[in-house]
């Protein structure tokens, strides 16, 4: 494969790289992005609200089926305590009456906050879904807005895209690999010129002797150092 052929991909896509930056940076597409992050994060507070409520209803159920079934126990105490003949017995009914009453009483005040939470998760549930609608009317309004910047640069960039196309049929797998991996990464320029005859023009590292005698060889290596594309000018 051709330097020059590695050069021009690389040209061609700075160009479309350009232009996406430029699509990227516009306030029509800072506004799209930050309005899908705010309708993305009320999507996930319902759906953590869902969830609470659910354990929520668990937790009060539970409460409410141990809040009857002292009632019972403790009717079923009230009503023996006449049957009690001696003084003993009787104090020690008296006693786990009390003590019944107490876990009644206990178990009344968890009931009363637990409901207090079910109240407040409720509005918190009406905040989050009322704040989700008005993010998704913003989102489909800067959708529009966002369309309308992408659709000026559309021509350009699928003019550039064709031509990266054809330039892209003449690389090697080997090379296209690398490159895109690299462009994934952001570790920009991947094509990259040895300096001075021995150092990386991306991350000025000094190549060792055999890395620049391969060089001599070939198109290009791949630096042992950073993995930019490296060619010899």
């Amino acid at each position: 494969m051709e330097l020059s052929v590695i050069l021009e991909y690389q040209d061609l896509d700075r160009k479309l790289m350009k232009l996406e930056n430029e699509l990227m940076g516009s306030d029509a597409a800072k506004e799209y992005a930050q309005n899908k992050h705010t309708v993305s994060t009320a999507q996930e507070q319902v759906v953590k609200q869902n969830r609470d409520a659910g354990e929520m209803i668990k937790q009060m159920n539970a409460l409410i089926q141990e809040y009857e079934s002292l009632e019972k126990e403790l009717k079923e105490a009230e009503d023996s305590i006449p049957e009690v003949s001696d003084v003993n017995g009787a104090d020690f009914f008296i006693r786990n009456v009390q003590k019944l009453l107490n876990q009644l009483k206990t178990l009344s005040q968890e009931i009363g906050k637990m409901s207090q939470r079910i109240v407040e998760l409720n509005q918190n549930h009406a905040q989050s879904m009322a704040a989700g609608k008005d993010a998704a009317k913003k989102l489909n309004q800067s959708k529009a807005k966002y369309e309308e910047e992408r659709a000026k640069i559309l021509p350009e960039a699928q003019t550039v895209k064709e031509e990266i196309s054809k330039v892209e049929a003449k690389c090697s797998p080997k090379f296209l690999e690398v490159y895109k991996r690299l462009r994934k990464q952001k570790r920009l320029p991947a094509v990259v010129p040895l300096m001075d005859g021995r150092s990386c023009g991306g991350c000025f590292m000094e190549l060792a002797g055999d890395a620049i005698v391969k060089l001599n060889g070939q198109s290009f290596i791949e630096c042992p150092d950073c993995g930019r594309i490296l060619y010899k000018q």
